[in-house]
């Protein structure tokens, strides 16, 4: 009330030029004395964790394309896209009438060489007794040739049946011989067509999950063609891409947390592997990391998100981000001087998601200013009120 009536009275007697200038000196104090509305927060103590931040897909350690080795048409699939199987589970199956009726055959071709070799061990008994007779009248007719009681020709003629009862003895030794290696091959080429039966059948090679199922009962299959994706769903990992000048610093069992889509509290994991090649044209690597415990259903190819914990000081002196200004010398942070607003250039530690590590220039509980304004600044040397 009395700065309006010396205000007033003025006016009556210098008229409205000292008003101007009156009002003009009160904006001027309003500017440069009065206090400034800031936000505040204070310099505390507290875990700083680095971490490296990456996204990537989860995926699996051991993973399979199935298919049959050899060519012919799907007669029946057994399981279908989300079933569980297990080690030599079947899965699948080819039309096998072909080759069984060929397993018959090579079958019945084996009976009969084995019934041919039966035969020639007969002939075989048979040559060799007619052998040991030829031999005995030969030698016979020699003794009597030489006592002189039969004639030249007699002797002849039995030498000439001991030389062929040993051809045909020699005749049906071969015959054995090539009914022994017909049984072989046969014996052989039954083998190979069981096992074309076995192969028409489709076995689990492990336990895990159908996660995709390529073909139909009917379809023809050539070698090589997949019929279905299986993955161990307990080897499950993630690949996550983080920036190249993170190397240095990333090592395998780092411990880290893994998120999904969704929501839901994040899952603790550790770094598995780190690749030796980045991406020419991203410049990122591939991190690989291995969660503890999955609680939570998740799908191959899932996209999740990895924070790896790079470095951690327990108690550190922070500040938030939120409170880190810059300009062309730098970072700084509005702090109280005396009810008065400074400027403080800190040296910064490690830098977390929320809150940075200093390590000068303030301390514990110095109060922070932050402008009531998001993108403004707080002029230096003012006085200031809490907003």
């Amino acid at each position: 009330m009395a700065f309006l009536r010396t205000f007033l009275r003025l006016a009556r007697r210098f008229g409205w030029l000292v008003v101007v200038a009156a009002m003009a000196a009160f904006f001027v104090w309003l500017r440069t004395a009065s206090p400034v509305a800031a936000r505040v927060s204070r310099v505390e103590r507290g875990a700083v964790t680095k971490e490296a931040f990456g996204r990537g897909t989860v995926e699996s350690q051991r993973e399979a394309a199935v298919g049959f080795d050899l060519v012919g048409r799907v007669s029946d699939v057994m399981v279908d896209e989300g079933d569980r199987v297990t080690l030599g589970q079947e899965l699948a199956r080819l039309e096998t009438n072909q080759a069984e009726a060929d397993l018959r055959s090579a079958r019945t071709g084996i009976g009969a060489a084995r019934a041919s070799l039966q035969r020639l061990a007969a002939e075989e008994e048979r040559a060799r007794a007619q052998l040991a007779a030829a031999e005995r009248e030969a030698a016979r007719n020699q003794a009597l040739f030489d006592g002189g009681a039969v004639s030249g020709q007699q002797r002849d003629d039995t030498a000439d049946r001991l030389r062929v009862a040993r051809a045909d003895l020699d005749r049906v030794l071969a015959q054995r011989s090539e009914a022994t290696r017909g049984i072989d091959v046969a014996a052989s080429g039954a083998e190979q067509r069981q096992v074309a039966v076995l192969r028409a059948t489709l076995l689990a090679p492990f336990d895990g999950l159908v996660t995709r199922r390529l073909r139909e009962p009917g379809d023809t299959v050539a070698i090589g063609s997949t019929i279905l994706r299986i993955v161990d769903t307990g080897r499950v990992i993630v690949r996550a891409s983080m920036d190249e000048t993170l190397l240095a610093e990333l090592a395998e069992d780092q411990p880290c947390s893994i998120s999904f889509p969704g929501g839901g509290a994040p899952v603790t994991g550790k770094v598995s592997k780190i690749a030796w090649e980045s991406d020419r044209q991203t410049h990122e690597l591939l991190v690989e990391v291995l969660p503890q415990t999955v609680d939570r259903r998740v799908a191959i190819g899932q996209r999740a998100d990895v924070r790896i914990e790079l470095a951690s000081h327990a108690d550190a002196v922070r500040i938030p981000l939120s409170a880190i200004h810059h300009d062309e010398m730098g970072p700084f942070v509005f702090v109280d001087r005396g009810g008065t607003i400074a400027i403080a250039r800190p040296r910064f530690g490690l830098t977390g998601r929320e809150h940075v590590e200093v390590l000068s220039e303030v301390a514990e509980g110095d109060t922070l200013l932050s402008p009531v304004k998001a993108g403004g600044t707080l002029p230096a040397g003012r006085a200031w009120k809490a907003e």
